[in-house]
């Protein structure tokens, strides 16, 4: 059931009926209240001042003392930021997907155009694609989310920077666990050990989930064990080295529903992935380290290395080639110098750097007969090196001004069975300036550039069955943006406009002869501009934030089939987003968070012909603190029973675009640490 939009009377009459007894808030109670005179950012390569900083970025901070909260998806952490839509979170098969100013939209599992770092390593595989089933959500302690094109920072896929830090540097040692338990047979049970030497300390922390899912055949389980080290060599060396393990035996895939079989029952599965036994398992392997080394007061050296390793299972609702198993490997290193130097007028900083990642995936597909594995359709080696360069500059002068400016120039070569090679390089500059008007107002404009290689699996997808799509070209964007910030004792308040021109936009479609399967074309040009709000105010008790996103993003340049589709809208990318959220301490022990998420219409197919409505969803959530150390939490989430849907399927055979989310439902949790 296609849903109809509120009207503004509607939504304004719910908040008048909540407001005596609800706040406006966060999923999460950790997210602390922020000083932007001293809040540095670290996800720009040179450390700057947020208020100052000549790009968008958005801190997302939380408080050590709760940032073992259960959290039940990365959404949680991200969703009330500018700029940011998130889908899927209900579908383990497929993994959450992110998009940032419409960047990751296309994506039909995963993450696609956005660059992910944790703990200053990539996450995000050499070839683009990036998945979160192994980020362990109980160590969160900051996130930095650049919003636009910043290829000249981190090169592929870099339409937009979502930078994760986990918990670092504890004061004290303990043991922390923690549940939660909802809907759906949902089971979340998080522990972690903090051991503190003179020098160093060991935190070790253990997640595992499961659920039955919402819908028929969206079960799954999942363990991730991370161990993290930090050692001070000395008052100049530092040193981080983790691990992390994780096994996923099953996710199961329910599949996209037509209109008709969403109103018939929105629970059920769709009937090819019932017979086809349509999931995924996972285990994955990954160690890192980073070394930071103070040269002098003013000359640092920051390198890091790691390797990955994921082992994959897929069965897919289709025969030839349904069954895929994916043996990928891949590592990476990279170092930046950091000059910097101080003049009688202005502070000067300058960074040259390097990144070399390398991936290989052992690729093979096999006929799925009913769901039992059969002949094999497709074996092939298929490799991705990319090596990057890039210097910045910037300069701040004591009469306000901040100007910076870099340049990247990255080297991508793909291959398959050491033959078909291609290489894609590019060259991305950047500029950036910002001006302190006062105390409290700031002023940036920045222009950036990024490019979107197409990852090894879209390359694969062929149509012609070959395994290898050559006509597959880079994505290239352009952005200009301009913003004001205004940091009062209590309020903040920011508000960009941008713009986006992009050549050769990656989509997904299917075709009848593969229903379920998705293959990706280059679609021509594209526009994208918007305007994004964002506000803060905070008090004694809590804090009251306002997050609004208006966009427009449409072809430029699209010819499809005979059919010119110039100035329809990109598919999947919401036209408007609106957040509201606020916290309010009761008292010492007792917190009450309502949170409110409206998203606009959007377009589920490059026809535009069909429509998917908005969605207006408010969640509930109570607190209280039952010991000295310990919290039990109760929460409602879609309170007034919304029927709206986690996910579309962007171009789907049939029209099968639906993924309903589910109606209303409950959790509670329990929080014990000594």
């Amino acid at each position: 059931m296609q849903l109809t939009k509120l009207t503004m009377l509607g939504y304004i009459n719910r908040i008048i009926i909540l407001v005596p007894f609800f706040v406006f808030g966060n999923v999460q109670d950790t997210i602390q209240t922020i000083d932007l005179e001293n809040v540095v950012v670290k996800s720009t390569k040179i450390n700057t001042i947020q208020k100052q900083a000549p790009l968008s970025v958005t801190l997302k901070s939380f408080s050590e003392d709760k940032n073992f909260s259960s959290q039940s998806s990365f959404s949680d952490f991200i969703k009330n930021t500018p700029g940011v839509f998130t889908t899927s979170s209900n579908n383990f098969s497929q993994d959450m997907r992110i998009s940032i100013r419409g960047f990751g939209a296309r994506s039909a599992f995963g993450i696609r155009g956005i660059k992910l770092i944790v703990d200053g390593i990539p996450e995000t595989t050499p070839d683009g694609q990036s998945q979160l089933d192994n980020l362990p959500l109980g160590l969160i302690s900051n996130i930095e989310i650049l919003r636009g094109p910043n290829a000249n920072l981190y090169g592929n896929s870099s339409g937009g920077v979502i930078s994760i830090n986990t918990l670092s540097d504890p004061d004290e040692k303990y043991y922390r666990t923690s549940g939660i338990f909802g809907a759906y047979q949902y089971q979340s049970i998080q522990r972690t050990r903090v051991l503190n030497w003179k020098t160093s300390n060991l935190i070790i922390h253990y997640d595992k989930r499961k659920s039955n899912g919402y819908r028929d055949q969206s079960n799954y389980k999942s363990t991730i064990l991370n161990l993290k080290y930090i050692n001070e060599l000395n008052q100049k060396s530092k040193i981080i080295w983790q691990i992390n393990y994780t096994d996923s035996p099953y996710a199961f895939d329910p599949g996209g529903l037509k209109l008709s079989e969403v109103e018939d029952n929105r629970r059920q599965a769709r009937k090819n992935n019932i017979d086809y036994d349509t999931y995924e398992k996972v285990k994955h392997l990954k160690t890192g380290v980073s070394w930071n080394y103070k040269k002098s007061e003013n000359s640092f050296f920051d390198s890091y290395f790691f390797y990955q390793k994921r082992d994959f299972y897929s069965k897919l609702p289709f025969n030839f080639g349904g069954v895929i198993e994916i043996d990928r490997d891949y590592y990476g290193f990279g170092t930046k110098f950091t000059r910097n130097k101080n003049f009688d007028n202005r502070n000067n900083s300058f960074v040259i750097g390097i990144d070399h990642l390398s991936q290989s995936d052992d690729r093979k597909r096999f006929k799925n007969n009913f769901g039992l594995k059969g002949d094999v359709t497709l074996s092939q080696m298929e490799n991705f090196d990319t090596t990057g360069l890039y210097i910045l500059n910037q300069t701040t002068f004591n009469t306000g001004f901040l100007f910076r400016y870099g340049i990247r120039y990255d080297i991508n070569s793909i291959g398959i069975d050491s033959n078909n090679k291609i290489n894609l390089d590019k060259i991305n500059p950047s500029l950036g300036l910002s001006y302190t008007i006062n105390s409290s107002d700031n002023l940036f404009f920045s222009f950036g550039t990024s490019f979107e290689t197409p990852t090894l699996n879209e390359l694969s997808n062929n149509p012609d069955g070959s395994g290898f799509n050559k006509d597959l070209n880079s994505n290239n964007a352009v952005n200009y943006e301009v913003g004001w910030r205004k940091s009062l004792t209590n309020i903040t308040f920011e508000a960009v406009a941008y713009i986006t021109n992009s050549d050769n936009e990656i989509l997904p479609y299917e075709i009848e002869q593969f229903p379920g399967k998705n293959f990706y074309r280059n679609v021509g040009s594209t526009l994208r501009k918007g305007v994004e709000l964002s506000s803060t105010l905070s008090f004694d008790r809590g804090f009251f934030s306002l997050n609004y996103t208006l966009s427009k993003n449409r072809f430029k340049d699209f010819v499809l089939n005979g059919t010119d589709l110039s100035d329809n809208l990109i598919p999947g990318i919401p036209s408007q987003m609106l957040d509201l959220e606020l916290l309010l301490k009761l008292s010492k022990n007792n917190t009450l968070i309502l949170t409110n998420r409206l998203i606009g219409e959007r377009y589920a197919d490059n026809l535009n012909e069909t429509l998917i409505g908005s969605y207006n969803i408010f969640n509930v959530k109570y607190s209280k603190g039952i010991l000295k150390n310990s919290e039990f939490s109760i929460g409602v989430n879609n309170l007034f029973n919304q029927e709206f849907y986690d996910n579309i399927r962007i171009n789907a055979f049939g029209k099968r675009y639906y993924e309903p989310a589910p109606k209303r439902n409950f959790y509670f949790g329990l929080n014990f640490s000594f």
